[in-house]
């Protein structure tokens, strides 16, 4: 991690001169907020903590192949799956050919598709499930040439044909008035609908923008210009932004300059493990790359709900999802980049792409459960959680010191991507390893210690504990919740 920080604050120093319990289940009409007394957290509107706990389900990967039903079906199975093993979040792109209403015509809106996102929300209320609503993600108007790292993605997908000829580029798009109206009178279909509705976790005004075929200094007005006029319109819902993979320089400086000192509610990252990328923490053990982005994410914005917004594997250079999803039934990636953001500080677990070719095909959405088993009844924000290390000489041990409670999640770190996907190798069955949490008690007494399965999902009190805490033999990952006297 140290390698990338000091990168990180590197670039900073030169772009100076640029710019009662986490809460799953029934929404009520409580609307997600960063905390008023700790910003590093959100809560809902009645004072109650908000952890997110879910993934990115974006579109129906296959919808044009499908009819509609059976694109709901999926997706109310993957809803079903959030919420009975307690999550409650996900993220839907309003901007996907299957969503989108202003289809065919600049400012004409498909009723058709309004209705899909009616039924969508319809569904995410019946499960108690907030949705971040991604309001746009093109790229440029036609002729889109992918970047680089874009050689897998179809060009179609990045282009906006009902903008062809309005616009001589996307730059004129982000300035004129003209531009920033159809946005907003876009923006202002769903606002109309549901900016009274707790169900929306917060809207976004783009996905990774700072990929569009626009000059950077325009985008970043026009982000700050729509952060101030959508917060108006929706004063009761967070408007937040996101930005594209943190794997190089150049994401660096694009999250300096569009997440720095800016009007975004959260501190948003994306991150994934990725053997093309030019950092190579992208292709460390998934906990590391995650723990980093996590970390890196917090100095360049500050006392903000952090979140690894986007996550998982993908072939070099984001040309696919990951060859090793087929073989990671157990969901061994997923479940890093799950877990590992909230013990690094993370206002809520990691965000995995790919739903559908990984999460659905596993059924993944088991892993939520134990997490959400040994953070209940906490309030992080009243927690006010702190981040530490307790590694042991077998594991990485992330842990968070509270004033009522302490959490830990070890790693094997002789497990990883590499030792499972490449080489072949069975986890291992760590034995006899013990973590040291004395100080991080100080001189707090310990009123309960548990050990979290979190592949069992067993929960088992330890007894007499002490600041010493033997672990059960275990694979890949375990954790530990100490409540301490009050």
């Amino acid at each position: 991690m140290g390698k990338n920080i000091g990168r990180t604050l590197g670039i900073l120093a030169s772009c100076a001169a640029l710019c009662g319990c986490a809460s799953g289940g029934a929404q009520g009409g409580a609307f997600v907020r960063v905390s008023k007394d700790n910003p590093n957290y959100a809560e809902l509107s009645d004072g109650s903590p908000y952890v997110a706990m879910g993934y990115n389900l974006a579109f129906p990967r296959y919808w044009d192949k499908l009819s509609e039903d059976e694109c709901f079906e999926m997706i109310e199975t993957h809803l079903r799956g959030i919420s009975e093993n307690g999550g409650n979040y996900i993220r839907v792109w309003l901007s996907h050919p299957f969503y989108e209403i202003e289809d065919a015509r600049a400012g004409v809106y498909n009723p058709k598709k309004i209705a899909r996102v009616d039924r969508l929300m319809s569904l995410a209320k019946k499960y108690g499930v907030r949705v971040k609503l991604c309001l746009e993600h093109f790229r440029n108007i036609k002729k889109y040439v992918p970047n680089e790292n874009e050689s897998g993605l179809p060009r179609a997908l990045f282009e906006r044909p009902a903008y062809d000829g309005l616009f001589a580029n996307m730059t004129e798009y982000f300035q004129s008035e003209k531009g920033r109206e159809l946005y907003f009178k876009r923006f202002k279909v769903f606002a109309d609908k549901y900016r009274d509705d707790p169900s929306v976790f917060a809207w976004e005004l783009w996905n990774e923008q700072n990929t569009t075929a626009a000059n950077g200094e325009a985008v970043k007005r026009w982000q700050e210009y729509m952060f101030a006029r959508v917060s108006a319109e929706c004063p009761k819902q967070l408007v937040v932004n996101g930005y594209g993979s943190f794997d190089s320089d150049g994401a660096a400086r694009a999250y300096l300059m569009y997440s720095k000192d800016t009007a975004n509610a959260i501190a948003c990252v994306h991150r994934y493990l990725d053997e093309g990328a030019a950092y190579g923490v992208c292709r460390a053990p998934v906990d590391v790359l995650a723990a980093d982005a996590i970390d890196t994410i917090k100095i360049i914005a500050p006392r903000r709900p952090a979140y690894l917004a986007e996550t998982g594997g993908v072939q070099p250079r984001h040309s696919g999802a990951i060859r090793f999803y087929e073989s990671d039934a157990d969901g061994a990636i997923f479940h890093d980049a799950f877990y590992t953001p909230f013990f690094r500080g993370a206002a809520g677990a990691g965000q995995v792409w790919h739903w559908d070719v990984y999460i659905y095909k596993h059924k993944l959405w088991r892993h939520i459960k134990p997490f959400s088993r040994l953070i209940g009844g906490l309030n992080p924000a009243s927690e006010n959680f702190a981040p530490a290390r307790l590694d042991t000489p077998r594991c990485r041990v992330y842990a968070l010191k509270g004033k009522t409670a302490i959490l830990a999640f070890a790693r094997d770190a002789a497990n990883d991507w590499k030792s499972e996907f490449v080489r072949g190798e069975k986890p291992r069955e760590v034995s006899g390893e013990s973590v040291d949490f004395s100080a991080l008690l100080g001189g707090s007494k310990i009123a309960k210690a548990q050990i979290h399965d979190l592949w069992g999902g067993g929960v088992t009190d330890i007894k007499n504990p002490s600041g010493k805490i033997s672990l059960p033999p275990f694979k890949r990952s375990i954790a530990v919740r100490i409540e301490l006297e009050k």
